[in-house]
């Protein structure tokens, strides 16, 4: 789950976040819109890992014409 917190109380609190975004996502709240997500970097590392998975796919689908089921790509990208 994501915490969500005011930017303008983020500012005080930036050291206590980016520590806490270890264990989830924090979304810096403008005027009760989302501006912005602090994520670990880890995490980072792991979305780009994955999108670049999913070029890769996409590249092979889109030269082969070869598909798989959905059900059988969301097994393999597990749960989010």
């Amino acid at each position: 789950m994501s915490e969500l917190v005011a930017i303008s109380k983020a500012r005080a609190r930036l050291s206590e976040l980016v520590r806490r975004s270890r264990d989830e996502d924090i979304v810096l709240m403008n005027h009760a819109t989302p501006a912005a997500v602090i994520i670990s970097a880890d995490r980072y590392d792991a979305l780009l890992d994955e999108i670049e998975d999913l070029k890769d796919r996409l590249s092979i689908h889109e030269r082969t014409g070869v598909t798989i089921p959905a059900e059988k790509l969301m097994v393999e990208l597990g749960p989010n």
